[in-house]
């Protein structure tokens, strides 16, 4: 247990320290709000459609910082400082948060083109851990991991199964639109990530492109 621990907070990267400080300051903040009855900011930061429509479009990003009670913002610290404690040692800090972003906010439009209409509030950051799930994969998919009771298998099929298994329980849970809204999540950091790596790969082929011309040159 103490391993595990140890294990644990190991993954604690600046970014993600800062992530979870904002998660839990800005639910805190929420309840106390909620409690002393001065303040909602569920009223004021998550997100639906009509206030989405009304102009309110900071709203596709402020509505992943307010969990949807206590057992969504333990379930998602958790997986937060798994996944983005691994993927922040191969990004930066920025391009950490960028991503969180991206991914929210492709999760919000889903929402708001699904459900123009319905007054709903989404909230909760599942969205951010299916992009970060997603980019596990990208990044690490070919490797192997040993998982018990399981046995070895690659990154991409663990990430396929626990995809799958949190889409399932959302769907049981808050039904199939919920379920496609937060899982839009992932694959919008899919979509995001493939289309930077080509752009890299474009441009690092350009930059040798261009060294060989001058090489030709001299």
């Amino acid at each position: 247990m103490r391993n595990f621990w140890q294990r644990f907070l190991a993954l604690l990267t600046p970014g993600v320290q800062l992530l979870l400080c904002l998660l839990a300051g800005m639910y805190l903040t929420a309840v106390i709000g909620k409690l002393i009855r001065a303040f909602d900011l569920y009223d004021w930061l998550a997100l639906s459609g009509p206030k989405f429509w009304s102009g309110q479009i900071w709203r596709l990003a402020t509505y992943a910082l307010l969990p949807a009670g206590v057992l969504d913002f333990l379930m998602n610290s958790v997986a937060l400082v798994m996944l983005g404690g691994m993927l922040e040692r191969h990004w930066s800090r920025g391009e950490l948060w960028l991503y969180c972003v991206v991914a929210a906010a492709g999760a919000g439009l889903t929402k708001v083109v699904l459900q123009f209409s319905s007054p709903l509030p989404l909230t909760g950051a599942a969205p951010m851990v299916f992009g970060l799930l997603i980019a596990w994969g990208f990044l690490c998919g070919r490797e192997n991991i040993s998982l018990v009771p399981f046995g070895e298998m690659t990154v991409w099929k663990l990430v396929v199964v626990a995809g799958a298994i949190s889409f399932l329980i959302m769907f049981f849970t808050a039904g199939l639109v919920t379920a496609i809204i937060m899982a839009a999540g992932g694959l919008t950091g899919f979509v995001y990530l493939w289309l930077k790596h080509k752009w890299l790969m474009s441009r690092a082929s350009s930059v040798i492109h261009s060294e060989r011309i001058n090489r030709l040159e001299l």
